[in-house]
């Protein structure tokens, strides 16, 4: 008999005086194994990913269970989570973004980031990603950025966030993987802390 697990992994505020120059971050992992959705909660509105594991779904997912929250979509398919690259920037200009509620039906809906059954999603099955992520109302928004690794083994499917970040300045655009850093524009070495986090996996 082949045991199917979920295993999933979430990040928590604990820097919590980790915030100038405009960009609040959070970078530390907490992990969790019961299979059971992660929500995380950031500037006060309500966020969860996980792995849906129904029949024949089996899917890794994001969503948001506030109003005044949203997630960024590709144009193609807006009931997948857009993944974005190191160095991209994130707002006024990034489309699309999905207000809460989600799905084209106004019912809230997982956006799918990797269907590991159809290989649907613009997340791989492993590796690193990005999701794009904005709140507020009208045009008056702050934007910013969610970091994954998503883990496919035997036995065991993981999705673990590593970190986020936002602009708290509204209708300024945050560039994916910008941290806060002393007298200068943070960048989570794109290359250098990405690169560390691999070899110490």
């Amino acid at each position: 008999m082949y045991l199917k697990m979920t295993c999933i992994a979430a990040s928590v505020l604990a820097l919590s005086g980790f915030a100038s120059a405009g960009i609040v971050y959070s970078g530390e992992i907490e992990e969790y194994t019961d299979g059971s959705p992660v929500s995380i909660d950031i500037a006060g509105l309500n966020y969860e990913f996980g792995i849906e594991v129904a029949g024949p779904a089996d899917y890794a997912y994001i969503t948001t269970t506030d109003e005044g929250a949203g997630i960024f979509v590709p144009i193609a398919n807006e009931l997948l989570a857009r993944n974005f690259a190191p160095g991209h920037s994130i707002g006024t200009l990034t489309s699309v973004l999905n207000m809460y509620p989600l799905g084209p039906g106004g019912y809230e809906s997982n956006l799918i980031m990797h269907d590991y059954i159809t290989g649907e999603g613009e997340f791989s099955g492993t590796g690193y990603g990005y999701v794009g992520f904005g709140f507020g109302s009208g045009t008056e928004f702050n934007y910013g950025w969610m970091e994954f690794i998503t883990v496919d083994i035997p036995g065991c499917k993981k999705i673990i966030m590593t970190g986020w970040a936002y602009n708290d300045e509204v209708n300024q655009s945050i560039i994916v993987g910008q941290i806060p850093a002393p007298g200068a524009l943070g960048l989570l070495a794109i290359v250098g802390l990405a690169g560390r986090r691999r070899r110490q996996g």
